[in-house]
């Protein structure tokens, strides 16, 4: 029988998951499970780099997300009420993930509670359920809750709504996670799955990929705030269950068939939408003339002669493929960044893919070599391209202003839990008296690596020794990502809208991405990075968000 687990969470689910998406996947594939979803908390960060993961190893990307549902998201948000359910929807196919960007967009930035929390609500879902599959998620779900809280008439009211909007692609999740509440719903839904011709499914509600893990989880969670809280997730159930520990919670084998059903039942090919590079003038006809208007004024100022003849061929050619390409919106929205820096314009210059030696660029006012060879290169190789200057910061300002918000936005930077941090979290989770932390991690730098940590200082090597546990599990949680902000040196161009080609989020005023740097590249999107002349990427100015409690 072929298994696939519906309901993982990976590290985009921000302080709630211990599981790496290289990790999971080999986990599973471990296991003989040819498929597997993500469905982060409330976006899609790490999904097109999940998706390139899996087919790698030549498994099924389910792409979805567990979103925070209310049954109106306006009402909420005026009420100041934080209480919500989970849901997990995963496309089925590209209209689907498509669907599920607009979704994931306009629950972050038209239904954010609190700055910090994207909201679906019953609006949205008769909105964006096209190519969708739904489950009613954990026993937090709606459905399950109603059942549980006002009894199984409320649970099928609920139960109604749900099949108006997705029909057969509604599916009641079921698990045993140890909670006396969950075994409440998973009765009322073996009793009604049958009678309503319902297809039911088990899946796990994965956050770590072994049982020993719940540690590296127990830490995570406890420390999502920088300090140690009393918070504790109380199953120690949510690893990656191969389909033998799940036939032993005891549920229907038609109903782990169905699991199987829907995950077959899925297809997403990444990039879920069409090229869709910057246009600045109208058309990418009207952007090819404005880029041939800045070069002839450029080759104005150089005597005529064969080194003019020669550069206008050359000019001619990079400019056909760039145009025939849509990517001369692109090539002027960049080419304004020397300009911008004046003096220091004979600094700057692009890596892409052979193009820093190209005429135009030259013309525009980057530095480089001289053209290689007598073709130009591959014009594709714009759509990501690395970007050398004085001041990162204010290249990427000049560029969102440029663009504006409809066509332009920061990338996500991934803010991950550090080593000292991870020495100091697992210390005090796993009980180290507070006289022995000071002792022996009093010099431990917070951003320095464990490794580094336990090479450098006798006193943190001794407290390891003497708690071996300690370092193991530092290890195991340094470098998750703790939260997402915005990229001060990475945007994403699109032609916009830009809230339907790329899923989007809010936190505190700031508007970026949900995807980072290389997700928006594996979904098709146009990049630009920027960096130091050195090469050093741009520091944070340190207003990092802060999580919020209880989001999971």
């Amino acid at each position: 029988m072929e298994f696939a687990h519906l309901h993982s969470h990976f590290w985009g689910s921000y302080s709630d998951s211990a599981l790496g998406l290289d990790e999971g996947l080999a986990r599973a594939a471990a296991l003989g499970q040819r498929a597997m979803a993500i469905t982060d908390h409330g976006e899609l960060a790490f999904a097109p780099r999940f998706y390139r993961a899996a087919r790698g190893r030549g498994m099924n990307p389910l792409l979805g997300c567990e979103c925070y549902f209310v049954d109106d998201a306006f009402d909420s948000i005026a009420r100041n009420d934080p209480y919500r359910n989970h849901l997990v929807l995963i496309a089925k196919n590209a209209e689907g993930y498509r669907n599920l960007v607009s979704l994931t967009s306009d629950a972050w930035l038209d239904r954010c509670f609190r700055g910090n929390r994207g909201t679906v609500d019953w609006s949205l879902l008769e909105r964006y359920h096209r190519g969708l599959s739904c489950s009613s998620a954990c026993f937090w779900g709606s459905f399950p809750l109603a059942i549980i809280r006002r009894g199984r008439a409320a649970g099928e009211r609920e139960l109604r709504r749900y099949l108006e909007i997705f029909g057969d692609d509604f599916h009641p999740e079921m698990s045993s996670l140890g909670y006396a509440e969950q075994e409440i719903s998973n009765a009322a839904i073996l009793e009604l799955a049958p009678r309503r011709g319902l297809k039911a499914v088990v899946t796990n509600d994965v956050h770590y990929a072994h049982p020993e893990d719940w540690v590296a989880h127990d830490i995570i969670v406890k420390t999502r705030f920088g300090k140690v809280s009393d918070f504790a997730v109380t199953t120690r159930s949510i690893w990656l269950k191969g389909l033998d520990e799940m036939r032993a919670l005891g549920f229907p084998d038609s109903f782990l068939a169905n699991t199987a059903e829907v995950a077959a039942g899925c297809d997403v090919r990444l990039p879920p939408f069409p090229f869709s590079p910057p246009v600045l003038h109208g058309s990418p006809a009207a952007d090819l003339r404005a880029l041939a208007a800045r070069c002839a004024e450029a080759v104005a100022g150089i005597a005529r002669g064969p080194r003019r003849r020669r550069l206008v061929k050359r000019l001619e050619r990079e400019a056909a493929g760039i145009g025939a390409q849509g990517l001369a919106g692109l090539v002027l929205a960049v080419g304004a960044i020397p300009r911008f820096f004046g003096s220091a314009r004979g600094r700057i210059r692009i890596a892409a893919g052979g193009w820093e030696g190209s005429a135009l660029f030259r013309l525009l006012g980057f530095s480089g070599g001289a053209p290689r060879g007598p073709s130009p290169p591959a014009p594709a190789a714009l759509s990501s391209l690395r970007l050398f200057c004085p001041d990162p910061r204010a290249a990427a300002e000049l560029l969102l202003e440029g663009l504006g918000p409809e066509r332009a936005c920061p990338a996500a930077e991934f803010v991950p839990i550090r080593g000292g941090d991870a020495l100091r979290y697992a210390a005090e989770v796993l009980g180290v008296p507070e006289r022995e932390r000071l002792r022996g991690l009093g010099a431990v730098r917070a951003g320095e690596f464990v490794a580094s940590a336990l090479a450098r200082s006798r006193s943190c090597a001794a407290l390891c020794l003497s708690h071996p546990l300690v370092a193991r599990w530092a290890r195991r949680i340094e470098g998750i990502p703790r939260i997402s902000r915005p990229s001060p040196g990475a945007v994403v161009l699109t032609n916009g809208p830009l809230r339907t080609l790329l899923p989007l989020k809010r936190l505190g005023g700031a508007i970026f991405a949900q995807y980072d740097l290389e997700g928006a590249r594996i979904a098709g999107l146009c990049t630009v990075e920027l960096v130091h002349l050195d090469g050093r990427r741009p520091a944070s100015n340190g207003n990092e968000p802060v999580p919020v409690a209880g989001d999971f």
